[in-house]
């Protein structure tokens, strides 16, 4: 399981580092994406193949549908790590999450996102940590 936060900083190169908790946990191999937030989201392989698999009914004759997974699937990266460790954050991805030096990295039980800094400190004030608590127990009913 994927849990935590960590705060760290993209360096001159547009490289980052997941933290070792969370790598350890995504695996070998693992794939950057647009998060369904304004985020980068980080899948382990064996994952982003069950995520791709919801769609596989989806009607070839489906322009919109079709058309949606297009813009999906083209915002997948591979996640290719150098000899120490770092990875190169895709530029379109980058600008996609607001993302220039400071990045948060968050465990989200199944996946990783990365959020700017200034987006994470925008996500926390807008909502108390009650207040988010109360809207998860909502979402279990």
């Amino acid at each position: 399981m994927l849990f935590g936060e960590y705060s760290h900083q993209v360096d001159a190169k547009n490289r980052i580092r997941i933290p070792s908790k969370l790598k350890s946990e995504l695996g070998s191999g693992y794939v950057f994406m647009k998060g369904a937030a304004k985020c980068i989201s980080v899948y382990p392989a064996d994952k982003v193949d069950q995520l791709v698999g919801q769609f596989s009914g989806l009607s070839t004759f489906d322009k919109v549908g079709q058309e949606s997974l297009m813009e999906f699937m083209s915002s997948f990266y591979p996640g290719d790590e150098d000899g120490q460790g770092r990875v190169v954050i895709p530029e379109n991805l980058r600008i996609y999450a607001g993302i220039d030096k400071e990045v948060v990295t968050i465990g989200m039980v199944n996946h990783v996102d990365i959020y700017s800094k200034e987006e994470r400190d925008r996500i926390k004030a807008e909502k108390t940590y009650s207040e988010r608590i109360d809207i998860l127990k909502d979402r279990l009913k």
